[in-house]
C-alpha cells in the first residue's frame, strides 16, 4: 500500500496583493507542515501583516492561491476558515458584549459549546481575565484586549493559527503563557505563525523562520539551514541571520509594520 503523505498545514502560490502601483506582496510562495512554530520576520513595508491578513480571509489578493489544511481560501472558504483562527494586532470587539459573552459567540459558531464551560475558564484564567470576565469590552486595556483576542483564538478548534505581533501589549507572565500555550497547539498539531520582534524569544521558541522583504520570501528554514545559507557560523543567532539576509546595516525594527503601502527597499537576494 502505498503511503498516504498529508498536506501541508499551509500553502501559498503566486500570491499578489497591490495597493495603486506598489506591489505589498509580489508573487510570493511558501508552504509549512504542521506541527510547527513559525516565526515571521521583515523589516517594516515587507508585507508580514498583508500577509497574515491575507492568509486570515481580511485582504482578498489581487491573484493567487492560499490552501489552509488543504482547502482552498478562494473556493472553499467556509471549509478553510474552519481550520484557521487569527489574532490581529489591534483587537476588534462587539461593544456590548462582555468577555465571556465574546468567547461564548465563538464557541457557539465552531459547535465546542459541550466544553466551552471549562476550557472557558481554564483560558481566562491563564490569561489573567477570570474577575474581569463579566466587563464589556470597551472598558478593557490594550493589553486585556489583547489577551481576549487570544482567548478567542484558542476556545475553538483550528489547525492554523495566525498571530500579528501577540505579546506587543503583553505583561512579562502573559508572554510567557502564551509561548506555554502556542508550544501545547504544536504538539497537538497546529501551525502557529507569528510576526514579532522579541528575538531572543523566537530564537529559542520557534521551529522554523519565514524572512521576508518587498512582499517576497526571501528565506525559509530552521536556524542551522539559516546559516548555511547566510555563511554565519554556528553560533550566529538569529538577529545576524536576520542582518545577514536583509544584507542591511540597520538594526531589526522595534516597531510592527507602520505603512505597508509605502515603496519598500530594495528587494535583496538569499545569500545561497
Amino acid at each position: 500500500m502505498d503511503q498516504v503523505i498529508p498536506p501541508p498545514a499551509l500553502e501559498v502560490y503566486d500570491l499578489t496583493k497591490h495597493y495603486g502601483e506598489h506591489a505589498v506582496l509580489d508573487k510570493l510562495d511558501l508552504k509549512l507542515p504542521a506541527s510547527s512554530l513559525v516565526g515571521l520576520l521583515g523589516p517594516n513595508g515587507a508585507g508580514k501583516t498583508t500577509l497574515l491578513k491575507s492568509l486570515a480571509g481580511l485582504v482578498k489578493p489581487d491573484k493567487g492561491t492560499i490552501k489552509i489544511a488543504g482547502f482552498d481560501l478562494g473556493t472553499q472558504e467556509s471549509e478553510a476558515r474552519r481550520h484557521l483562527a487569527y489574532v490581529p494586532d489591534v483587537p476588534n470587539f462587539y461593544v456590548e458584549l462582555t468577555v465571556i459573552e465574546h468567547m461564548e459567540l465563538l464557541a457557539r459558531a465552531h459547535s465546542v459549546m459541550d466544553r466551552f464551560k471549562e476550557e472557558s475558564e481554564r483560558l481566562l484564567r491563564r490569561f489573567g481575565l477570570w474577575e474581569a470576565r463579566h466587563q464589556p469590552s470597551f472598558t478593557l486595556s490594550r493589553g486585556m484586549s489583547q489577551k481576549l483576542s487570544i482567548c478567542c483564538a484558542f476556545i475553538r478548534p483550528s489547525k492554523v493559527l495566525l498571530l500579528d505581533e501577540p505579546g506587543g501589549t503583553l505583561d512579562i507572565k502573559s508572554v510567557g503563557r502564551l509561548y506555554e500555550a502556542l508550544a501545547a497547539y504544536r504538539d497537538s498539531g497546529g501551525l502557529a505563525i507569528f510576526s514579532s520582534h522579541q528575538w531572543e524569544a523566537l530564537q529559542d521558541f520557534c521551529d522554523l523562520f519565514v524572512l521576508v522583504d518587498q512582499g517576497q520570501t526571501v528565506a525559509v528554514g530552521d536556524l542551522e539551514f539559516l546559516r548555511e545559507g547566510a555563511d554565519l557560523p554556528p553560533e550566529a543567532g538569529l538577529k545576524e541571520i536576520y542582518l545577514a539576509f536583509m544584507d542591511t546595516d540597520d538594526e531589526p525594527e522595534e516597531s510592527r509594520d507602520a505603512a505597508e503601502v509605502e515603496p519598500a527597499p530594495k528587494p535583496v537576494r538569499s545569500k545561497r
